[in-house]
């Protein structure tokens, strides 16, 4: 199996997953037809899809290096495309970048018509011009792309959010710069030859076709990062609402008037998370009534004579009361002219949110401290206030 089997081969895979999002936006259509652009360019570099191209044609017509070479100026167009779409979604000469497009695709298809191919380097008169302005034109285009691309996708490094966001914008401006020097050496080589006379095929060959392959490789894997980081960030929201959810079932059926009434589809996990969030922190807002200060202080010294471990105290405290809270509501029992505790969640950003609510919601379920302390609030006398004529200022919402 050759390399060029196996790199069209990983294109196609690559180009087969995104095929979906074609119809999804702008950005993801671009991405969708440069991937399925470039892997059909590259299997045209397969041994045997070559030779049954030749067969059909006649070898004399070289079609295959024609048809690669559009793809290729098409997948660089559509590339650019979305990076655009990516990084400066305002645009950035729309117009122009397409109208490139459009004339550089009939001025190849014309010189390369008008090339005496097999002959370029001997043949007199004008025809040995042709196959020279067919390179220049793809060269030109295929480099002012990806020199744009480069600098656009690693501009856009800084801006991205995600570590594997950062890491696949990073492979794609690698990718489009290692398509720079694709073109660069190309020109390189046509210099050398004008200037002196000698040609080094097999070497322009080799670094032709490295720097052309892992530039492809690059850009294919740098498209994979970001939709997978979407779906780390998934597993993640998955796994926290799941951590989460045994707390949300205790609260929310001790103070279930904080449930929202929309319904949420099951598959949309961060929007679910989001939800659960906000409804645990407005049922211990709602619970926090049935609970002086004190409770919250003798919460902390039985942790402490528990042995709980340092890092945990807070946890398990905040499980403490909210249990005793929850045990507290099927009596009617509400406390007024105290001091309630604060809640451990206020004030943290979203993910130390998310690691305080995991925490706590593990504590309540599994603790032992939390179960010793609810056995032994239950024999303590709270001076608390049961009857109907109280009403909790959180049943007028």
């Amino acid at each position: 199996m050759t390399t060029s089997t196996v790199v069209s081969g990983a294109l196609w895979v690559v180009a087969l997953w995104r095929l979906p999002s074609i119809r999804h936006s702008r950005k993801q259509r671009s991405l969708a037809l440069t991937l399925a652009a470039l892997a059909l360019a590259m299997t045209f570099e397969v041994p045997q899809v070559r030779d049954a191209v030749n067969a059909a044609v006649g070898a004399d017509v070289r079609l295959s290096p024609l048809l690669k070479h559009l793809l290729g100026v098409t997948s660089a167009a559509c590339l650019l495309d979305f990076v655009v779409a990516v990084v400066r979604p305002q645009g950035l000469a729309r117009h122009i970048r397409w109208a490139a497009l459009g004339v550089t695709l009939p001025l190849m298809t014309g010189f390369y018509a008008m090339a005496n191919w097999p002959n370029a380097e001997v043949s007199e008169g004008w025809r040995p011009v042709f196959p020279v302005l067919y390179t220049a034109v793809f060269i030109l285009y295929i480099g002012i792309s990806m020199v744009a691309a480069s600098w656009l996708f690693l501009g856009g490094v800084r801006h991205s959010r995600r570590f594997l966001g950062k890491v696949g914008l990073g492979l794609l401006g690698a990718g489009t710069l290692l398509g720079s020097l694709y073109a660069a050496q190309r020109v390189a080589f046509v210099f050398i030859r004008l200037g002196t006379g000698r040609q080094y095929p097999d070497l322009e060959n080799i670094v032709s076709t490295m720097l052309k392959q892992w530039s492809i490789l690059a850009i294919a894997l740098g498209v994979c990062l970001p939709p997978l980081s979407v779906a780390v960030d998934y597993l993640r929201a998955w796994r926290a609402l799941r951590q989460i959810r045994p707390l949300w079932v205790q609260l929310t059926d001790a103070a279930p008037h904080v449930v929202l009434s929309a319904m949420i589809r099951r598959t949309r996990v961060p929007l679910r998370l989001e939800r659960c969030v906000i409804e645990i922190e407005d049922a211990c807002l709602a619970l926090r009534e049935y609970v002086s200060v004190d409770v919250c202080d003798r919460a902390r010294a039985l942790a402490h004579l528990e042995a709980v471990p340092p890092n945990e105290i807070d946890e398990v405290t905040e499980a403490c009361w909210l249990r005793v809270a929850v045990d507290r509501t099927r009596g009617g029992q509400w406390l007024e002219g105290v001091d309630h505790p604060a809640l451990g969640v206020t004030g943290r950003d979203r993910q130390s949110e998310l690691d305080w609510l995991q925490a706590v919601s593990r504590a309540y379920v599994s603790s032992p401290a939390v179960r010793k302390f609810l056995q032994q609030e239950k024999s303590v006398d709270c001076s608390v206030v049961s009857g109907p004529e109280r009403v909790s200022s959180h049943d007028h919402n």
